[in-house]
């Protein structure tokens, strides 16, 4: 039989100290693992989701560098997307596998369907918690991102469409002040034809074809008014430019989107938005270009887009990813993008914007009648179909009228 050891009480009682000091520590280095965003020393990683430009990924990158001044248990990571089609392609798959990230900066364009869907969070609560002052912007910004009274988006920026038109290529066809209706601008474009270029862009995208639809008195008045005869002249004016030769959509050149086909020198005119000047800066620096309002159907109309930073509901921490969103809205952020071109959402940088932009002096007027895009709350699929019969319309050979063709829309969203 083995006899027992019998450690001396001091030894007895410093051994004991130890475990209790052990179990102290053990205790809190769980604390700190699973601290959210509190005192501890583990962060927060919170993912933000963008599509847009490589400067706008910059100006991004170095805010999520900056972000711990204000909030030091934030670790911020942006993922890029290639472009609106593959960020708004990917999205529903990414939030199906809870892997899309914890907020995402967009465009009042198609957010309808993914609020009405319950995707993205309502931040009112969130915004009494985390104490971010939504009353810095502007209320025209702040008024798009609310639906049914509750608020779903950190406005970030808010300006009319554009019409770009390549300078050089229309001294040199000889022509004189730039076009206001789509009457002379189909003149303009006959005359801006070439063997290599095409007088205009027109991206069979909703965008874009609803900034006719505006200039024509129309719109999709959240699914009521598709067929209207208003939205029935815009795209006869469309299908006409193409039947006459002088217009191009980016798909048949093998470009991505409208910008590339600018860009490049392989049309004359097109229309866009702010998000051109930080993409010409880089893509075609010395492209020298002029920015009118979207020309005039029969009435000054065009699309007033608001980016906004929104919240997804499946995000890990909604808190934390509200104030690293509501960090994006900062002034010096916002300055950077006033310099890329976005007109800021904040009041108190509303009059720095077309002194900072002045190219875009002109469209100032089309803010007072810019409106919402008023897609049917089924978005995506009202975006798919318009492109669709769009498409299989202009390249695909069939030869239905536009009348036929938003009929056939309108009888899905009655």
């Amino acid at each position: 039989m083995r006899k027992k050891l019998k450690l001396p009480a001091t030894l007895m009682i410093i051994f004991a100290l130890i475990l209790v000091l052990a179990a102290c520590g053990s205790k809190n280095e769980g604390d700190n693992q699973t601290a959210p965003n509190g005192d501890g020393d583990k962060k927060t990683t919170v993912t933000m989701g963008f599509w847009g430009t490589a400067q706008d990924l910059k100006t991004y990158q170095d805010a999520a560098n900056s972000i711990s001044a204000e909030y030091p248990n934030i670790e911020l990571k942006i993922k890029q997307y290639p472009s609106s089609d593959q960020f708004w392609n990917a999205l529903p798959g990414e939030i199906a596998a809870k892997v899309a990230p914890d907020f995402i900066k967009i465009s009042n364009e198609g957010a309808l369907e993914y609020i009405n869907k319950g995707l993205f969070a309502p931040l009112d609560e969130l915004v009494k918690t985390t104490g971010v002052d939504m009353g810095k912007f502007n209320k025209a910004a702040s008024d798009i991102w609310k639906v049914d009274g509750k608020v779903y988006g950190v406005p970030n920026s808010s300006s009319p469409a554009m019409f770009f038109i390549n300078e050089d290529m229309w001294k040199k066809a000889g022509l004189g002040a730039y076009p206001t209706t789509w009457d002379e601008v189909q003149v303009a474009a006959k005359k801006l034809t070439t063997k290599d270029v095409y007088g205009i862009t027109i991206n069979l995208d909703p965008y874009h074809i609803t900034n006719y639809a505006k200039s024509f008195g129309g719109g999709w008045g959240n699914g009521k008014t598709i067929n209207t005869p208003e939205n029935v002249k815009a795209l006869q004016t469309i299908f006409d430019m193409y039947d006459e030769g002088v217009a191009v959509t980016p798909k048949s050149l093998g470009f991505g989107w409208d910008g590339e086909v600018f860009s490049n020198g392989k049309s004359a005119m097109t229309t866009g938005g702010h998000w051109y000047k930080s993409f010409l800066k880089d893509a075609a620096p010395n492209l020298k270009y002029a920015v009118v309002p979207v020309p005039k159907g029969t009435v000054n109309g065009s699309t007033l887009i608001s980016d906004a930073y929104v919240v997804l509901d499946d995000a890990k921490n909604k808190e934390a990813a509200l104030q690293a969103a509501y960090f994006m809205t900062n002034e010096k952020v916002q300055m950077d993008f006033l310099k890329l071109g976005n007109n800021s959402s904040l009041t108190s940088l509303s009059d720095k914007y077309f002194e900072s932009n002045p190219e875009f002096k002109a469209v100032q007027p089309a803010i007072d009648y810019s409106t919402d895009f008023g897609y049917p709350e089924e978005s995506k699929k009202f975006k798919d179909e318009l492109v669709n019969n769009l498409e299989n319309n202009i390249l695909g050979g069939m030869k239905k009228s536009p009348q036929e063709i938003l009929d056939g829309i309108q009888a899905q969203f009655k």
